[in-house]
């Protein structure tokens, strides 16, 4: 892992992301690119014609905030607690367009941090933060609050019987010194597969990832959302690790509102990857 991207929209909050970003970059020698991005818009005021002075007016009020966001970057890229980590800042606009700055940006890992329910302020607010993980390209970690120390020892990984999971998938930091080895499968009152299929699967999935030896739980629950939230309880996980599928939508394990109700309402941190 080379590369470790943290958007951010400077409040408190990217410390919480930013800590685990460090930590990780110092066991693996990597750098962090801390980026922000400023709205462009016009002066709030009343309707009126576009004119050369409200032109002048946008652009001397965009400046501003463009000099004032270059500053906070750089006061959080200063943090003493950082020091020995390469941490380069990176400001955009809005005109350059969110994903694609993230997606432009060659990165092996996006470490997001997220209110939850109520979401993020601005551009990380709310669903906006789904969106990011729907549409990057690599792994991304969301932190719900403060981690010290960000070493995951009980990991559960949601999984769904879809053969793209049997595929080689490299994970963008160690997550223990054997990997994943603690895997559930959320069945609820409409999933009309049986037990033993699901075992099948979940035996030929282990095959070919080469694991000799894991854990596999298959939890009844309402809906997969719960389902993951109360077996990450259950079993005191302090990581969430899930698979998306595509831009299109995420089918099955984190399909609708199943991602955003595992994003919002986890209290520990979660790892989406792509599958």
């Amino acid at each position: 892992m080379k590369t470790i991207l943290v958007p951010t929209d400077l409040s408190p909050m990217t410390a919480y992301a930013l800590d685990v970003a460090v930590g990780l970059a110092r066991m693996h020698r990597a750098e962090v690119v801390l980026l922000h991005t400023v709205l462009y818009q016009l002066m709030p005021q009343p309707a009126v014609d576009y004119t050369p002075e409200v032109s002048a007016l946008s652009a001397e009020y965009y400046e501003e905030t463009l000099k004032e966001a270059e500053e906070s970057l750089w006061k959080m890229a200063a943090n003493p607690n950082y020091a020995g980590v390469m941490i380069r800042t990176k400001l955009g606009s809005s005109f350059d367009g969110l994903i694609r700055m993230i997606n432009e940006q060659p990165a092996d890992l996006i470490v997001l941090a997220s209110k939850g329910a109520s979401g993020l302020k601005e551009w990380l607010e709310g669903s906006n933060a789904e969106f990011i993980v729907r549409h990057a390209r690599c792994p991304v970690l969301v932190v719900k609050k403060p981690v010290e120390h960000f070493q995951p020892q009980s990991i559960i990984c949601g999984i769904d019987v879809d053969d793209k999971l049997k595929e080689r998938h490299p994970h963008p930091f160690q997550l223990t010194d054997q990997g994943l080895q603690q895997f559930v499968y959320v069945l609820t009152p409409n999933d009309p597969r049986q037990p033993d299929g699901i075992r099948e699967w979940m035996d030929e999935f282990a095959l070919a990832k080469g694991m000799a030896h894991y854990q596999f739980t298959i939890w009844r629950d309402q809906s997969i959302p719960t389902g993951i939230l109360n077996y990450a309880d259950e079993v005191k996980a302090d990581l969430i690790v899930l698979y998306t599928h595509g831009h299109k939508g995420l089918r099955h394990l984190i399909q609708g509102s199943v991602a955003e109700d595992v994003l919002n309402h986890a209290e520990v941190p979660v790892l989406i990857m792509r599958a």
